[in-house]
């Protein structure tokens, strides 16, 4: 399945995964049982719903969209399924979401799971497919690197691979997960030298993090230095490596912010609700004492959050201590909450207040942005 092979079919697929889509894509859910699924569609690193809906036992349900490329077929318990959309119509039936799809009327599809399943029995070119699988090959060969010129060589490999194939992977999971594999390998590797402190090797490792990003940067002119910057950071940050996190943004300071809408500081009422690190323990902000920041950030926009977490720990250790109150322009969730544990002393609040959020942060704005409150007045920071 050599990739050089591919390069002359996967030119048609030009005018079908570029964007210059003819009709809309037509298939049909059939499904045995109960479910509530969602269809995820990706274009570049944002992903995106084509449907949400419930569907009734031995029922059927017929989705169109515009979109081409791999879309994921996501079940409420967490079971997730790809299927490639392309321009046929095709029929797929659930059985229960704990098992696969069948399809009718797809032969890419087929050709595609069987592959993954090792059952590969229909023949044929299905270039999409075959780049797909190329994509998930190169992901598994890095589980093999060692030394630090095999991180450096396939992390060449990752580059060239998707620089030179993204007009079609961009229509699928595959960028985002080769971005993170990319960063993932730089822990698959020793950085010691003997004799040399451990201090050491974990710059060496973060040197190594930091210029990567600078390369992604760079590399894909087709999504924004915004998005790519946020993307990178959010690997970090999702596992609570807020440090570096905190490194790369200092790096790349021109580009770790996320666009918005450029408003008015709301005003803060008295009687906005706010609440504590385990969600409880409601109070008004007008029981808070002494200095506060309002800290604004978005489920997507991880930089607003590593900047929150990096002030709160700064302002922990400082004796005019001022308390860091979180606004999420998202509905207050778990995800929301947890930027607590990063932080070793000191405390968090949240608001936890719809009438307020709904009338002041339905449009997104300009992050990060923190608003000192002090002595009634409103200071943007």
């Amino acid at each position: 399945m050599a990739y050089k092979s591919m390069i002359a079919g996967l030119v048609v697929l030009a005018a079908v995964f570029c964007g210059e889509k003819s009709a809309w894509a037509i298939l049909v859910v059939h499904s045995q049982v109960a479910v509530a699924i969602e269809l995820i569609g990706y274009d570049g690193l944002v992903s995106s719903a084509l449907f949400k809906g419930e569907l009734a036992a031995d029922s059927e349900r017929e989705i169109t969209t515009p979109y081409r490329g791999l879309a994921y077929l996501v079940f409420a318990g967490g079971q997730r399924y790809p299927v490639i959309i392309g321009d046929e119509t095709f029929a797929l039936k659930i059985a229960s979401p704990d098992e696969p799809p069948a399809f009718t009327e797809s032969v890419e599809n087929n050709f595609f799971h069987q592959e993954i399943s090792g059952d590969g029995q229909v023949v044929g070119k299905h270039d999409f497919a075959l780049l797909l699988l190329q994509a998930k090959e190169l992901l598994e060969s890095s589980n093999s690197i060692k030394t630090v010129n095999d991180l450096k060589a396939k992390k060449q490999e990752f580059q060239n691979f998707v620089r030179n194939n993204y007009e079609w992977l961009r229509y699928s999971d595959m960028v985002r997960r080769l971005i993170a594999q990319y960063f993932m390998m730089h822990e698959y590797v020793d950085y010691g030298v003997e004799g040399a402190p451990a201090t050491d090797i974990r710059g060496k490792y973060q040197n190594e993090v930091i210029s990567g990003v600078g390369i992604w940067l760079d590399l894909q002119p087709n999504i924004s230095k915004e998005e790519m910057l946020n993307y990178c950071v959010s690997l970090y940050y999702t596992r609570s490596m807020v440090t570096l996190a905190s490194l790369i943004i200092d790096q790349y300071r021109a580009v770790a912010v996320c666009s918005g809408g450029v408003g008015a500081v709301p005003d803060f009422p008295a009687d906005m609700s706010l609440v504590d690190a385990d969600g409880g323990r409601e109070r008004k902000l007008s029981g808070v004492n002494g200095n506060m920041i309002i800290a604004f950030v978005s489920d997507d926009c991880a930089v607003s959050l590593v900047e929150t977490v990096v002030k709160a720990r700064q302002l922990a250790s400082r004796k005019d201590w001022s308390q860091i109150i979180v606004a999420p322009l998202q509905e207050l969730s778990t995800k929301h909450l947890s930027m607590a544990k990063m932080i070793s002393s000191g405390s968090l609040l949240f608001v936890n207040d719809e009438k307020w959020r709904k009338a002041n942060l339905t449009e997104k704005i300009n992050l990060p942005l923190f608003v000192q409150l002090r002595n009634e007045a409103v200071v943007k920071e």
